[in-house]
């Protein structure tokens, strides 16, 4: 009897770990393995433009027109020169690791976090 009893709990033990290690592989904060295809590069880059635009978009709506239309334009000049940035990294086919920090400092927000910076005083 009590064999049975630890061979269930092994059993759904198991049921459930096995979920739990899978949610590792492409996980939210997954990192990338450089150095990496440049479709795959210039793909992810253009994932994350997406979501920061559809971010400054929702945050440009709350603001007067003249506002907003300065912070559309200061967004679209730092893609711009993301994507001369990607450009150069994807020249060769492949990207490597410094490139990509690169890519990352030559974006809208700078290479810098969301947060960075905001408790600081100007």
């Amino acid at each position: 009897m009590r064999s049975k009893i630890i061979a269930v709990g092994l059993v759904l033990g198991t049921l459930v770990a096995v979920p739990a290690f899978a949610q590792g592989a492409g996980g939210k904060g997954e990192r990338m393995a450089f150095p990496v295809p440049a479709a795959t590069f210039q793909q992810h880059v253009a994932e994350h433009v997406v979501k920061a635009r559809a971010r400054m978009e929702e945050r440009a709506s709350k603001l007067p027109a003249d506002q907003a239309s300065a912070l559309r334009a200061k967004f679209e000049a730092g893609v711009a020169a993301q994507n001369a940035e990607v450009a150069k990294a994807i020249a060769d086919g492949t990207v490597t690791k410094d490139e990509a920090k690169a890519v990352r400092a030559a974006g809208p927000h700078g290479g810098r976090g969301s947060c960075e910076g905001k408790d600081k005083k100007a």
